[in-house]
Protein backbone atom coordinates (compact mmCIF):
# COMPACT_ATOMS: atom_id res chain seq x y z
CA UNK A 1 0.00 0.00 0.00
CA UNK A 2 3.04 2.38 0.95
CA UNK A 3 4.90 1.26 -2.17
CA UNK A 4 1.94 2.61 -4.43
CA UNK A 5 1.23 6.04 -2.99
CA UNK A 6 5.33 6.65 -3.13
CA UNK A 7 4.68 5.51 -7.07
CA UNK A 8 2.24 7.62 -7.34
CA UNK A 9 3.90 10.57 -6.05
CA UNK A 10 6.56 10.05 -7.68
CA UNK A 11 4.59 9.79 -11.23
CA UNK A 12 2.93 13.01 -10.39
CA UNK A 13 6.48 14.79 -9.73
CA UNK A 14 7.92 13.73 -12.52
CA UNK A 15 4.68 14.81 -14.76
CA UNK A 16 4.99 18.58 -12.62
CA UNK A 17 9.10 18.59 -13.55
CA UNK A 18 8.27 17.89 -17.25
CA UNK A 19 5.43 20.23 -17.15
CA UNK A 20 7.56 22.85 -15.48
CA UNK A 21 10.60 22.58 -17.68
CA UNK A 22 8.64 22.73 -20.90
CA UNK A 23 6.93 25.87 -20.05
CA UNK A 24 10.26 27.36 -19.67
CA UNK A 25 11.71 26.03 -22.94
CA UNK A 26 8.61 27.55 -24.68
CA UNK A 27 9.14 30.71 -22.50
CA UNK A 28 12.43 30.77 -24.53
CA UNK A 29 11.32 29.52 -27.61
CA UNK A 30 8.85 32.49 -27.89
CA UNK A 31 11.61 35.16 -26.70
CA UNK A 32 13.65 33.77 -29.39
CA UNK A 33 10.80 33.97 -31.79
CA UNK A 34 9.61 36.93 -30.68
CA UNK A 35 8.65 39.14 -33.89
CA UNK A 36 12.06 41.45 -34.23
CA UNK A 37 11.55 45.62 -33.06
CA UNK A 38 13.35 48.38 -35.50
CA UNK A 39 16.28 51.01 -35.08
CA UNK A 40 15.86 53.82 -37.24
CA UNK A 41 18.84 55.15 -38.78
CA UNK A 42 19.48 58.90 -40.33
CA UNK A 43 22.47 60.15 -41.61
CA UNK A 44 23.28 63.70 -43.11
CA UNK A 45 24.42 62.24 -45.62
CA UNK A 46 22.36 59.17 -46.79
CA UNK A 47 18.84 60.25 -48.47
CA UNK A 48 16.47 57.82 -46.94
CA UNK A 49 16.29 56.81 -43.45
CA UNK A 50 17.15 52.58 -42.87
CA UNK A 51 15.02 50.70 -40.13
CA UNK A 52 17.17 47.86 -39.30
CA UNK A 53 15.74 45.10 -37.10
CA UNK A 54 16.86 44.67 -33.91
CA UNK A 55 16.57 41.59 -30.87
CA UNK A 56 16.43 41.70 -27.66
CA UNK A 57 20.03 40.01 -26.56
CA UNK A 58 20.17 39.17 -22.85
CA UNK A 59 18.24 42.37 -22.04
CA UNK A 60 20.08 44.85 -24.48
CA UNK A 61 18.60 46.29 -27.61
CA UNK A 62 20.86 45.38 -30.39
CA UNK A 63 21.14 45.72 -34.28
CA UNK A 64 23.48 43.65 -36.77
CA UNK A 65 26.96 45.61 -36.58
CA UNK A 66 27.54 45.05 -40.53
CA UNK A 67 24.13 46.87 -41.89
CA UNK A 68 24.67 49.56 -39.56
CA UNK A 69 28.04 50.12 -40.30
CA UNK A 70 27.37 49.67 -44.02
CA UNK A 71 24.94 52.10 -44.19
CA UNK A 72 26.73 55.01 -42.28
CA UNK A 73 29.28 54.64 -44.88
CA UNK A 74 31.79 52.43 -43.24
CA UNK A 75 32.98 48.69 -43.59
CA UNK A 76 33.20 45.59 -41.45
CA UNK A 77 35.77 42.47 -41.83
CA UNK A 78 34.97 39.69 -39.64
CA UNK A 79 38.24 37.90 -38.48
CA UNK A 80 37.16 34.45 -37.39
CA UNK A 81 40.05 32.75 -36.32
CA UNK A 82 40.62 36.04 -33.56
CA UNK A 83 36.82 36.74 -33.07
CA UNK A 84 37.42 40.39 -33.54
CA UNK A 85 35.39 42.75 -36.45
CA UNK A 86 37.79 45.69 -38.03
CA UNK A 87 35.55 48.83 -38.72
CA UNK A 88 36.56 51.04 -41.25
CA UNK A 89 34.44 54.48 -40.51
CA UNK A 90 34.63 57.21 -43.10
CA UNK A 91 37.33 59.76 -41.03
CA UNK A 92 39.68 56.90 -42.44
CA UNK A 93 40.11 55.58 -39.14
CA UNK A 94 39.82 51.83 -38.10
CA UNK A 95 38.61 50.09 -35.02
CA UNK A 96 38.81 46.50 -33.56
CA UNK A 97 36.10 45.12 -31.57
CA UNK A 98 36.18 41.89 -30.17
CA UNK A 99 33.32 39.73 -29.30
CA UNK A 100 32.29 39.63 -25.43
CA UNK A 101 35.04 42.23 -24.75
CA UNK A 102 33.65 45.89 -23.21
CA UNK A 103 36.68 47.69 -25.07
CA UNK A 104 37.20 48.61 -28.84
CA UNK A 105 40.99 49.78 -30.25
CA UNK A 106 41.12 52.76 -32.26
CA UNK A 107 44.15 53.38 -34.90
CA UNK A 108 45.99 50.61 -32.04
CA UNK A 109 46.65 53.69 -30.08
CA UNK A 110 43.26 54.42 -27.93
CA UNK A 111 41.18 52.99 -25.54
CA UNK A 112 37.44 53.21 -25.35
CA UNK A 113 34.89 51.53 -23.66
CA UNK A 114 31.53 50.27 -24.69
CA UNK A 115 28.21 50.32 -22.48
CA UNK A 116 27.16 46.84 -23.84
CA UNK A 117 28.92 43.75 -24.92
CA UNK A 118 28.93 43.31 -28.44
CA UNK A 119 27.40 39.64 -28.93
CA UNK A 120 27.43 36.88 -32.05
CA UNK A 121 23.99 36.06 -32.84
CA UNK A 122 23.00 33.51 -35.02
CA UNK A 123 25.88 34.14 -37.48
CA UNK A 124 25.55 37.93 -37.22
CA UNK A 125 27.79 40.41 -34.94
CA UNK A 126 25.03 42.48 -33.14
CA UNK A 127 26.00 45.96 -30.87
CA UNK A 128 23.63 48.30 -28.80
CA UNK A 129 23.09 51.54 -30.55
CA UNK A 130 24.66 53.13 -27.34
CA UNK A 131 27.89 51.28 -28.26
CA UNK A 132 27.65 52.01 -31.51
CA UNK A 133 27.81 55.30 -30.98
CA UNK A 134 30.81 55.16 -28.60
CA UNK A 135 32.43 53.81 -31.68
CA UNK A 136 31.19 55.66 -34.39
CA UNK A 137 32.55 58.80 -32.67
CA UNK A 138 35.97 58.04 -32.64
CA UNK A 139 36.24 56.64 -36.55
CA UNK A 140 33.13 58.91 -38.39
CA UNK A 141 33.21 61.86 -39.81
CA UNK A 142 29.88 63.16 -37.97
CA UNK A 143 28.56 63.28 -34.62
CA UNK A 144 26.56 60.32 -33.71
CA UNK A 145 23.33 60.82 -31.06
CA UNK A 146 20.88 57.76 -29.58
CA UNK A 147 17.39 58.28 -28.51
CA UNK A 148 16.32 55.29 -26.98
CA UNK A 149 13.36 55.83 -26.09
CA UNK A 150 12.15 56.65 -29.97
CA UNK A 151 14.83 53.86 -31.17
CA UNK A 152 16.32 56.49 -33.50
CA UNK A 153 20.18 56.24 -34.26
CA UNK A 154 21.13 60.30 -35.74
CA UNK A 155 24.46 61.14 -37.82
CA UNK A 156 24.72 65.06 -38.16
CA UNK A 157 21.13 65.07 -38.02
CA UNK A 158 19.07 67.60 -35.87
CA UNK A 159 16.18 65.66 -34.61
CA UNK A 160 13.25 66.67 -35.94
CA UNK A 161 14.68 67.56 -39.45
CA UNK A 162 14.86 65.93 -42.34
CA UNK A 163 17.68 63.60 -43.04
CA UNK A 164 20.36 65.27 -45.24
CA UNK A 165 20.30 68.61 -43.32
CA UNK A 166 23.45 68.80 -41.36
CA UNK A 167 23.20 69.71 -37.36
CA UNK A 168 23.84 72.97 -36.85
CA UNK A 169 26.25 73.74 -33.49
CA UNK A 170 25.59 77.59 -32.25
CA UNK A 171 28.78 79.54 -31.35
CA UNK A 172 29.88 79.16 -27.28
CA UNK A 173 28.35 83.16 -26.72
CA UNK A 174 25.00 82.70 -28.48
CA UNK A 175 24.19 79.04 -27.20
CA UNK A 176 23.77 80.60 -23.21
CA UNK A 177 25.67 78.12 -21.72
CA UNK A 178 28.02 78.45 -18.93
CA UNK A 179 31.60 78.35 -20.26
CA UNK A 180 33.68 75.64 -19.81
CA UNK A 181 34.99 74.89 -16.01
CA UNK A 182 38.17 72.90 -14.58
CA UNK A 183 38.76 71.76 -11.44
CA UNK A 184 42.65 72.01 -10.62
CA UNK A 185 43.37 69.94 -7.74
CA UNK A 186 46.90 71.15 -6.42
CA UNK A 187 47.95 67.48 -4.17
CA UNK A 188 48.67 67.53 -0.63
CA UNK A 189 49.03 70.45 1.52
CA UNK A 190 48.62 71.28 5.31
CA UNK A 191 49.38 68.62 7.62
CA UNK A 192 49.78 66.32 4.79
CA UNK A 193 53.29 66.92 2.80
CA UNK A 194 53.68 64.24 0.42
CA UNK A 195 56.29 62.93 -0.49
CA UNK A 196 59.65 64.74 0.37
CA UNK A 197 62.73 64.61 -1.90
CA UNK A 198 66.33 64.13 -0.78
CA UNK A 199 66.96 67.83 0.15
CA UNK A 200 63.68 67.79 2.45
CA UNK A 201 61.40 69.58 -0.78
CA UNK A 202 58.00 69.12 0.00
CA UNK A 203 55.49 67.96 -2.54
CA UNK A 204 52.70 70.07 -1.13
CA UNK A 205 55.20 73.07 -1.48
CA UNK A 206 55.54 71.57 -5.60
CA UNK A 207 51.59 70.93 -6.18
CA UNK A 208 50.83 74.81 -5.27
CA UNK A 209 53.28 76.45 -7.14
CA UNK A 210 52.24 74.14 -10.24
CA UNK A 211 48.56 74.62 -9.56
CA UNK A 212 48.63 78.50 -9.57
CA UNK A 213 50.89 79.21 -12.74
CA UNK A 214 48.29 76.45 -14.47
CA UNK A 215 44.98 77.90 -13.04
CA UNK A 216 46.34 81.06 -14.73
CA UNK A 217 47.08 80.29 -17.68
CA UNK A 218 43.83 78.96 -18.28
CA UNK A 219 42.37 81.56 -16.95
CA UNK A 220 43.80 84.09 -20.08
CA UNK A 221 42.98 81.72 -22.40
CA UNK A 222 39.03 82.09 -21.26
CA UNK A 223 38.77 79.24 -18.86
CA UNK A 224 36.56 79.08 -16.00
CA UNK A 225 38.60 77.27 -13.08
CA UNK A 226 37.98 76.44 -9.64
CA UNK A 227 40.95 75.36 -6.91
CA UNK A 228 40.73 72.87 -4.68
CA UNK A 229 43.69 74.69 -2.84
CA UNK A 230 45.34 77.63 -2.89
CA UNK A 231 46.82 77.86 0.00
CA UNK A 232 48.71 75.48 2.66
CA UNK A 233 45.44 73.54 3.70
CA UNK A 234 44.65 69.88 4.30
CA UNK A 235 41.72 69.10 1.73
CA UNK A 236 40.70 65.48 2.37
CA UNK A 237 40.39 63.28 -0.90
CA UNK A 238 36.76 63.19 -0.73
CA UNK A 239 36.55 66.51 -0.30
CA UNK A 240 38.32 67.73 -3.30
CA UNK A 241 36.33 65.51 -5.34
CA UNK A 242 33.06 66.72 -4.24
CA UNK A 243 33.93 70.12 -4.79
CA UNK A 244 34.37 69.20 -8.57
CA UNK A 245 30.92 67.22 -8.47
CA UNK A 246 29.41 70.23 -7.16
CA UNK A 247 30.59 72.80 -9.07
CA UNK A 248 29.03 70.06 -11.99
CA UNK A 249 32.81 70.57 -13.50
CA UNK A 250 34.00 69.25 -16.80
CA UNK A 251 37.16 68.22 -16.42
CA UNK A 252 39.15 67.35 -13.37
CA UNK A 253 43.13 67.61 -13.25
CA UNK A 254 44.72 66.70 -10.34
CA UNK A 255 48.84 67.63 -9.63
CA UNK A 256 51.21 65.67 -8.13
CA UNK A 257 54.94 64.80 -7.84
CA UNK A 258 56.02 60.96 -8.51
CA UNK A 259 58.11 59.37 -5.31
CA UNK A 260 59.99 55.93 -6.24
CA UNK A 261 62.55 53.46 -4.09
CA UNK A 262 63.89 53.87 -7.56
CA UNK A 263 66.11 57.10 -6.97
CA UNK A 264 67.10 57.07 -10.58
CA UNK A 265 63.28 56.86 -11.85
CA UNK A 266 62.36 60.14 -13.66
CA UNK A 267 60.01 61.74 -16.51
CA UNK A 268 56.57 62.91 -15.72
CA UNK A 269 52.98 60.61 -15.98
CA UNK A 270 48.99 61.22 -16.91
CA UNK A 271 47.07 58.64 -14.92
CA UNK A 272 43.55 57.91 -15.99
CA UNK A 273 41.14 55.68 -13.15
CA UNK A 274 40.81 51.92 -13.77
CA UNK A 275 39.88 49.72 -10.85
CA UNK A 276 42.95 47.66 -11.72
CA UNK A 277 46.53 49.26 -11.96
CA UNK A 278 48.01 48.57 -15.68
CA UNK A 279 51.36 48.02 -13.86
CA UNK A 280 53.19 47.55 -10.45
CA UNK A 281 54.52 51.61 -10.68
CA UNK A 282 50.85 52.62 -11.13
CA UNK A 283 49.79 50.43 -8.44
CA UNK A 284 52.54 51.64 -5.96
CA UNK A 285 51.63 55.37 -7.40
CA UNK A 286 47.81 54.78 -6.46
CA UNK A 287 48.76 53.77 -3.09
CA UNK A 288 50.95 56.29 -2.11
CA UNK A 289 48.17 58.72 -2.87
CA UNK A 290 45.11 57.46 -1.58
CA UNK A 291 46.48 57.28 1.97
CA UNK A 292 43.75 56.07 3.81
CA UNK A 293 41.43 56.11 1.29
CA UNK A 294 38.52 53.73 1.43
CA UNK A 295 38.82 51.02 -1.34
CA UNK A 296 35.32 49.86 -1.21
CA UNK A 297 34.02 53.57 -2.20
CA UNK A 298 36.66 52.98 -4.88
CA UNK A 299 34.22 50.17 -6.13
CA UNK A 300 31.14 51.48 -5.82
CA UNK A 301 32.22 54.75 -8.12
CA UNK A 302 33.91 52.65 -10.97
CA UNK A 303 30.92 52.05 -13.42
CA UNK A 304 30.31 55.16 -13.21
CA UNK A 305 33.60 56.68 -13.76
CA UNK A 306 34.20 54.26 -16.45
CA UNK A 307 31.67 56.29 -18.72
CA UNK A 308 34.10 59.53 -19.23
CA UNK A 309 36.94 56.91 -19.51
CA UNK A 310 37.15 58.06 -23.06
CA UNK A 311 37.34 61.33 -22.25
CA UNK A 312 40.08 60.48 -19.96
CA UNK A 313 41.80 59.10 -22.12
CA UNK A 314 42.02 61.75 -25.15
CA UNK A 315 42.36 64.31 -22.30
CA UNK A 316 45.59 62.52 -20.93
CA UNK A 317 46.98 61.85 -24.00
CA UNK A 318 47.01 65.21 -25.50
CA UNK A 319 48.92 66.62 -22.53
CA UNK A 320 51.45 63.92 -22.85
CA UNK A 321 52.05 65.27 -26.32
CA UNK A 322 52.69 68.66 -25.23
CA UNK A 323 54.68 67.53 -22.46
CA UNK A 324 56.97 65.89 -25.85
CA UNK A 325 56.65 69.43 -27.62
CA UNK A 326 58.40 71.05 -24.80
CA UNK A 327 60.87 68.47 -24.65
CA UNK A 328 59.70 67.24 -21.21
CA UNK A 329 60.73 63.73 -20.49
CA UNK A 330 57.24 61.63 -20.35
CA UNK A 331 56.12 58.06 -20.08
CA UNK A 332 53.04 56.08 -20.96
CA UNK A 333 49.71 56.84 -19.97
CA UNK A 334 48.57 54.48 -16.93
CA UNK A 335 45.60 53.06 -15.51
CA UNK A 336 45.42 53.24 -11.30
CA UNK A 337 42.54 53.22 -8.62
CA UNK A 338 43.11 56.81 -7.71
CA UNK A 339 40.76 58.02 -5.24
CA UNK A 340 40.07 61.16 -6.06
CA UNK A 341 39.70 59.86 -9.77
CA UNK A 342 37.30 57.37 -9.15
CA UNK A 343 34.78 59.80 -6.77
CA UNK A 344 35.01 62.77 -9.71
CA UNK A 345 32.12 62.20 -11.87
CA UNK A 346 33.41 63.73 -15.01
CA UNK A 347 36.40 62.95 -17.09
CA UNK A 348 39.49 63.40 -14.88
CA UNK A 349 43.23 63.20 -14.88
CA UNK A 350 45.99 62.52 -12.36
CA UNK A 351 49.59 64.33 -13.42
CA UNK A 352 52.63 63.46 -11.60
CA UNK A 353 55.03 66.17 -12.77
CA UNK A 354 58.32 64.53 -12.20
CA UNK A 355 60.11 62.28 -9.36
CA UNK A 356 60.74 64.34 -6.32
CA UNK A 357 62.75 61.21 -5.08
CA UNK A 358 65.10 61.81 -7.88
CA UNK A 359 67.73 63.97 -6.77
CA UNK A 360 67.77 65.77 -9.99
CA UNK A 361 64.22 66.29 -10.48
CA UNK A 362 63.60 67.55 -7.40
CA UNK A 363 66.31 70.17 -8.18
CA UNK A 364 64.18 71.48 -11.55
CA UNK A 365 61.23 71.18 -8.86
CA UNK A 366 62.45 74.44 -6.88
CA UNK A 367 62.70 76.34 -10.03
CA UNK A 368 59.74 78.46 -10.87
CA UNK A 369 60.71 78.11 -14.38
CA UNK A 370 60.84 74.70 -14.19
CA UNK A 371 57.47 74.30 -12.71
CA UNK A 372 55.72 76.63 -15.24
CA UNK A 373 56.91 74.64 -18.22
CA UNK A 374 55.05 71.82 -16.50
CA UNK A 375 52.07 74.13 -16.55
CA UNK A 376 52.39 75.33 -19.93
CA UNK A 377 52.31 71.83 -21.11
CA UNK A 378 49.13 71.25 -19.00
CA UNK A 379 47.81 74.00 -20.24
CA UNK A 380 48.18 73.48 -23.49
CA UNK A 381 46.93 69.72 -23.17
CA UNK A 382 43.74 71.39 -22.03
CA UNK A 383 42.83 73.83 -24.19
CA UNK A 384 43.84 71.44 -27.43
CA UNK A 385 40.92 69.45 -25.46
CA UNK A 386 38.79 71.72 -25.36
CA UNK A 387 38.70 72.53 -28.68
CA UNK A 388 38.01 69.34 -29.64
CA UNK A 389 35.15 68.90 -27.32
CA UNK A 390 33.56 72.33 -28.82
CA UNK A 391 33.95 71.11 -32.57
CA UNK A 392 32.48 67.68 -31.45
CA UNK A 393 29.11 69.27 -29.84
Amino acid sequence: MLLRHWRQGAFFISILLVCTMGAKAAAVNQAESAEPVGVRFEGAQQAEPLLLPARDVQGVLMVPLKAAVQYLGGQTTWQGTTRKVLVKGTSGKQAVLSLNLPRVVVDRQTFARLPHLPRLKRGQVMISPESLAVLWKDIGTLVPAYDPTQRIFRVGVTPGAPAGEEKKTPPPAAAGGKKYLIVVDAGHGGKDPGAIGPSRLQEKVVTLEIARQLAKMLRERGLRVLMTRDKDVFISLEERAAMANRAQADLFISIHANASRNRKANGSQVFIYNREASSRHAADAARLENQDANYLEIIKDDLRQSVHEESSINAAGLISQQFEKLSLDVKNIERAPFYVLAKSHMPSILVETAFISNHEEEKRLRSRLFCQKLAEGIALGIRQYHQEKQKAR
